[in-house]
């Protein structure tokens, strides 16, 4: 592989405004169809967790004059997800994001906004999402109020989970949203998943589910399970995957699992503790059969890592957690031959509260030339996109 350091192009596509931008997670897609727009949050603060009242403002940059464009605002938001925006993959006229609400007719205020960027037009799903099928027919919800109360970070705040105190309620877990319709339905509760898979060293943990995406058939989905830890301990995550009508699959039991990436229908992406030994590292898993092979322990054996394949599923990119001197490391690896590379060591702002920290989460543009990163390199929250095309040269 050729070096980075002599072919790279970098350059940083937020405006200087005095506002911070961010996009959100590294497996949604900030590029428009035909890579002239890229979505972001624009929001006045970066040291705090948004209230009930915070405003995020959403838009996209026009790539070509790096001017912001302001389409919407919502306050059901966090700094590691955003409010999932993204472009509707039936639609590319179309953006997706949650919003919060108070009419809502659930015991949740936060429900989906599908909206038209050119006539304005919005409509709305019964609950909010946290991913859309790549065929954009189907989202999955959680309750991102019980997500808030497991890491800030990542859920809403000001609403508190009407099942605060069950453990594992059977009235909440995975609903199956009908983004055509925009009716959901519960699936998969939490009660159910106790039942038929309980741990008996968690069986009396509350439970939440902290990441769920749709494979690349949009026919299946994994999501994490994870147990509220105990005071001075940490927490144990399993990995299911499900069919569209909730019929589960164990593929890891109460073990270390963190970011993935489907590779296909039937394949994911993971770092975790992927074999007998427990050894984390990046593994490709299979689904159903749960067999397991690792990749690249040179170039991933630095630590937890934000995994995702280029569109093309040649390369395999991911993000790091900051080294002792507060730089993080976006590196690259080549499946074909086994060669990687480091894209970009930049600084990245220590934060006073870790789930403010603003990790690269560094995605593709559709044809996989480009790659777009968040980043606080100069101590406030930017957006940088950096010219991959050599990699393929």
């Amino acid at each position: 592989m050729k070096k980075a350091s002599e072919f790279i192009k970098k350059r940083r596509i937020s405006p200087n405004d005095g506002y911070h931008y961010f996009f959100g997670y590294y497996d949604l897609q900030a590029y428009s169809a035909d890579m002239k727009k890229h979505l972001c949050n624009r929001v006045p603060f970066m040291d705090r967790f948004p209230g009930k009242d915070d405003i995020a403002e959403l838009g996209y940059i026009d790539l070509d004059t790096l001017a912001f464009v302001k389409l919407a605002e919502t306050t059901a938001w966090n700094f590691q997800q955003g409010c999932m925006l993204q472009w509707n993959p039936l639609c590319e006229d179309e953006i997706i994001y949650n919003v919060r609400v108070t009419d809502s007719d659930n015991e949740l205020p936060f429900r989906t906004c599908i909206q038209n960027i050119v006539t304005g037009k919005k409509r709305y799903c019964d609950r909010a999402v946290a991913n859309v099928s790549p065929d954009g027919k189907y989202g999955l919800s959680i309750n991102f109020a019980r997500v808030y109360d497991f890491r800030p970070g990542y859920g809403y705040g000001g609403f508190k989970d009407p099942n605060f105190d069950i453990p594992q309620p059977d009235n909440d877990g995975v609903w199956l949203i009908d983004m055509l319709t925009g009716k959901s339905r519960l699936i998969i509760n939490y009660a159910r998943i106790t039942r038929e898979f309980g741990n008996e060293k968690y069986l009396d943990s509350k439970f939440v589910v902290n990441h769920i995406t749709f494979n690349t058939d949009s026919n299946r989905f994994l999501f994490l399970n994870r147990n509220f830890p105990n005071t001075g301990k940490g927490w144990a995550t399993t990995l299911f995957t499900s069919d569209l009508e909730g019929n589960l699959c164990l593929l890891l039991d109460s073990t270390m699992v963190s970011h993935y990436h489907w590779k296909n229908g039937s394949q994911i992406l993971a770092y975790c503790n992927g074999d007998p030994n427990d050894r984390p590292g990046v593994y490709l898993i299979d689904d159903f059969t749960a067999k397991s092979f690792r990749y690249g322990e040179e170039c991933f054996e630095r630590g937890d890592i934000h995994t995702i394949y280029s569109p093309d599923r040649r390369f395999i990119m991911g993000d790091g957690y900051p080294d002792k001197e507060q730089h993080r490391s976006l590196y690259v690896y080549d499946s074909t031959d086994g060669s990687w590379d480091i894209f970009v060591r930049v600084y990245s702002d220590k934060p006073e509260f870790v789930d403010n920290r603003c990790d690269l989460h560094a995605l593709w543009s559709p044809d996989g030339r480009r790659v777009s990163y968040d980043s606080t390199e100069t101590k406030r929250r930017e957006i940088y996109e950096l010219d991959v095309s050599y990699i393929y040269d």
